[in-house]
């Protein structure tokens, strides 16, 4: 996996994204100073790591790893603050009924301006030699936000808006800044999705950095020879038989995953009753062999 400075892991819910996006951000923190922001309103992947945030704001996991909450109101806000100097028209700004008529009728540009501030994590990171892990929304809302930018530059064909918009898209078609991590479970609906979401980022999004993270293979344990001598046993073959068929199953998704991704990798099928940080980094340890450092 050619690491982007900065990784947007999404996927169809219950597929382990916010998990996958927490144990990614294990790994790469490992070999360098690294940034986990949730864009999840239930902070399912701070919640991973044990990191109390509460709404926006940040706290330290450990030395490499930090996680930040972003929430969209508040990029506005800050948006209309570095545009206007002056806090107390930036406030009255904000305050003003007038302007939450203009918010209202362009219902994308919160959604427009948390791009943007994404765009200005990855210049960060990429001056700093960090990286940055963002636990996006489930994969229709964010292939919604990664097409916002298109949207804006034509409501807004001049100006700052403009040239924000056009300074996006560069950045999310930019494989050493940007990249997509598509999460999935061997399972049919979710192998669909998966490759109709790879194929718009790659033809309609011009998104060319997209991997994908096939969550929670099992290895099969029996070969066809032994499951055919667990006939006399009655429901343990059955047992047997599907745990080889899901694993065939994975091996099938990730011919068909590799069509469209740069890379594909497995994590294994965790049976743990309380997931915990242990688990954690064992997911870390089967994405760490894929990360390839420039």
């Amino acid at each position: 996996m050619a690491l982007p400075r900065l990784t947007f892991v999404t996927g169809k819910g219950g597929t382990g994204k916010s998990t996958i996006a927490a144990a990614l951000a294990v790994a790469l923190a490992r070999r360098r100073p690294t940034t986990l922001a949730d864009l999840d309103q239930r902070l399912s992947a701070a919640r991973v790591l044990g990191a109390k945030l509460n709404g926006a704001g940040a706290a330290q996991v450990d030395d490499n790893l930090e996680v930040i909450a972003l929430d969209p109101r508040s990029e506005l806000e800050s948006f209309i603050t570095r545009i206007v100097p002056f806090k107390a028209v930036s406030r009255r700004m904000l305050k003003s009924r007038t302007f939450g008529y203009v918010t209202a009728a362009l219902p994308g540009l919160e959604a427009f301006l948390m791009l943007e501030r994404l765009r200005l994590i990855a210049g960060a990171a990429a001056a700093e030699d960090r990286f940055a892990v963002i636990d996006a929304p489930a994969t229709g809302n964010a292939l919604e936000l990664l097409g916002v930018a298109k949207g804006v530059a034509q409501l807004a064909p001049f100006g700052t808006l403009n040239r924000l918009a056009a300074e996006v898209e560069e950045f999310l078609t930019d494989a050493h800044r940007f990249g997509v991590v598509l999460t999935l479970r061997p399972e049919e609906l979710a192998l669909r999705e998966a490759i109709d979401a790879a194929s718009n980022l790659r033809t309609q999004l011009g998104i060319v950095n997209v991997a994908a993270v096939l969550n929670g293979v099992a290895a099969p344990l029996f070969t066809a020879a032994e499951i055919s001598k667990l006939g006399v046993v009655g429901a343990h073959a059955g047992l047997a038989r599907r745990r080889r068929a899901a694993a065939e199953f994975a091996a099938h998704a990730k011919r068909d995953l590799e069509r469209l991704c740069s890379t594909v990798v497995e994590t294994p099928m965790m049976f743990e009753p309380i997931f915990g940080r242990d688990a954690l980094e064992t997911l870390a340890d089967a994405l760490a062999p894929a990360l390839t450092f420039e």
